[in-house]
């Protein structure tokens, strides 16, 4: 992670508390300010993929429709008396120093950032606070945003709709999320695609289901999140913004049931008391906290691995629950990416070894078996890691030549923007070999023994898909005709008949979560009666009820993405509303 450079004081009024402690600590409101920074590309990324006007308005406290589902919407409440030892927040001192801050934005990531340049915009003092040492978090992983009915989607001569999406959403997910919630992000898209141009964040091409998705432009930087995220960080500094980095959000102030501020720790272990009458809250959901995921999700598989950077703990979500928020229907939902080669991959995943993981060879189960078409990766993820994790155990197999091929004119298919085919990908080898996870030998029944499968089965499994192949042989490449077992597209069905054969264990990855607090279509964070608790909002990772049991790739392909730069420019427009502003 890179230094945190100092900054000059903003001019956010400070009340000193406990001044004898404080005094003998050398404690300073300087020690707590810092100016923006960005986090260092070498902690890793995460994903929220590729892929009109807003509902009306209610009155301030009213509650949500929940869409057309016959009963009424499901919240998860967690009665302090019963609740397990994952919502614990534990212990905090006594804080030493009093900051006043008129919003208080806890989290730096896409969701903060884009809260705090909208509440600059509209006569609002923001301050943040990052547990990381610099803006971005996991949106440094991210490549696309959906953008319906933004000029650049217009300009491709799509036909689409902010009503249409809605639909398309809604029914992908049963009609789980808030219609007047999925309403108002989705009806904001095009003017966020405008907001981001006027700050600096230019698009190089549309994608996905319509369109509806735009890339942002790399700038010259390895990975495109990374330069979204130097500009809006750097927007937000240039605004002023105050900026607390390397400190921690740990509980929220609560006096009458109205939101009061934040309890923050910094590095050092010292307590700070941010005073706020509005916080929104946007920590990027829990995908690194395996015991609080293991609790609330359906599935306990083990052989699970979070991509991204190891900075989303369940924060946001635990202290919305402590003041008494209820959790949106799906808080156990992940958004599962498919085969990752255990071992293979850190926190940085968008690498050589990533692609070759998820390329369209041939995937094994625990018995040696098949158990999905192996392209579905290519037009959805998110269904190709549900596959995944309903087995026990997972494979891919390729080939030396396989290899080869990709080393030298790179992949066969890939879905995002790195990794393309006819870009070679020399990193592969180096990376795989030295694998505990990785078995290479010239028969396919050794390598299957190594691997503690049965090698019988592996190689009857082999055999049958060379046959599959044989039949694809002259067809069209979109044909799926040839394999009568799952419907694979011929372009994709290589024969393996000679060694070395390359069987790697994978575990299934998962770029994010994307269950959380529940909202209302302000982004005001609500209790087990859908009464809002005054001054608290939530958006991005933390948040819930824009998503079903899984993550919508196919219709709204960059929504994760989305979902976080226009929940936090929600969350102000509500804050300063109930401000008065």
């Amino acid at each position: 992670m890179g230094s945190t450079e100092q900054h000059d004081d903003k001019g956010t009024a400070v009340e000193e508390r406990g001044e004898a402690e404080a005094a003998a600590r050398g404690l300073s409101r300087r020690s707590f300010i810092k100016g923006a920074s960005f986090v260092a590309l070498g902690a890793g990324t995460g994903l929220a993929l590729a892929a009109c006007s807003p509902a009306a308005s209610e009155e301030p406290g009213a509650a949500s429709d929940a869409g057309p589902a016959p009963n009424p919407e499901a919240s998860m409440a967690a009665p302090a008396t019963e609740r397990s030892s994952i919502w614990d927040i534990g212990e905090i001192g006594e804080p030493t120093q009093s900051i006043e801050a008129e919003v208080c934005i806890v989290g730096g990531g896409g969701t903060g950032m884009a809260a705090a340049v909208q509440c600059v915009e509209l006569g609002l003092k923001p301050v943040v606070i990052e547990a990381l040492g610099g803006y971005g978090g996991s949106f440094i992983g991210t490549e696309f945003i959906t953008a319906v009915g933004s000029e650049q989607q217009k300009a491709t001569g799509a036909s689409d709709s902010v009503k249409d999406a809605v639909t398309d959403h809604l029914t992908y997910h049963h009609w789980i999320p808030r219609r007047k919630l999925t309403e108002a992000f989705i009806g904001q898209m095009a003017d966020t695609a405008e907001w981001l141009e006027d700050h600096g964040i230019g698009f190089a091409f549309t994608a996905g289901y319509r369109n509806r998705a735009l890339a942002y432009d790399d700038g010259g930087e390895a990975m495109r999140g990374l330069n979204f995220v130097n500009i809006l960080g750097g927007e937000a500094e240039r605004l002023g913004v105050e900026a607390h980095f390397n400190m921690r959000a740990r509980r929220l102030l609560v006096e009458d049931g109205a939101v009061k501020g934040v309890l923050a720790e910094d590095a050092d272990g010292r307590i700070v008391e941010f005073r706020s009458s509005v916080v929104i809250l946007g920590t990027g959901g829990y995908a690194n906290n395996e015991e609080f995921r293991k609790e609330v999700a359906a599935w306990d598989i083990g052989n699970a691995q979070a991509l991204g950077m190891n900075c989303r703990n369940a924060d946001g979500i635990k202290m919305a629950a402590d003041a008494g928020a209820a959790m949106a229907e799906s808080l156990g939902t992940v958004m599962w990416c498919g085969p990752v080669i255990v071992g293979a991959i850190s926190a940085s995943w968008q690498t050589g070894a990533y692609v070759a993981g998820v390329q369209p060879t041939l995937w094994l189960n625990q018995d040696g078996e098949r158990y999905l078409r192996e392209d579905l990766f290519q037009e959805n993820f998110s269904g190709t890691g549900v596959c995944v994790r309903n087995q026990k155990r997972t494979f891919v197999l390729f080939t030396e030549e396989d290899l080869l091929n990709w080393e030298t004119s790179g992949s066969y298919a890939f879905p995002f923007s790195f990794g393309l085919p006819g870009t070679p990908l020399p990193d592969i080898r180096p990376t795989l070999e030295p694998l505990d996870s990785v078995h290479v030998n010239e028969s396919i029944e050794a390598a299957a023994t190594e691997a503690d499968l049965d090698p019988a089965a592996v190689k009857a499994t082999l055999d049958r898909y060379n046959a599959l192949c044989d039949a694809a042989e002259g067809l069209d490449g979109e044909d799926t005709s040839a394999d009568e077992d799952f419907g694979k597209k011929a372009q994709y069905l290589r024969p393996m008949r000679e060694g070395p054969y390359w069987l790697c264990e994978v575990a299934d990855g998962f770029y994010t979560t994307v269950g959380g607090i529940k909202i209302n279509e302000r982004t005001e964070v609500t209790g087990t009666d859908d009464e809002v608790i005054p001054g608290l909002y939530a958006g991005g990772c933390d948040a819930g009820g824009i998503h079903g049991d899984s993550y919508d790739v196919m219709y709204l392909g960059g929504s994760g993405a989305s979902w976080a730069i226009n929940s936090g420019r929600l969350a102000a427009k509500s804050a300063a509303t109930f401000l008065g502003k």
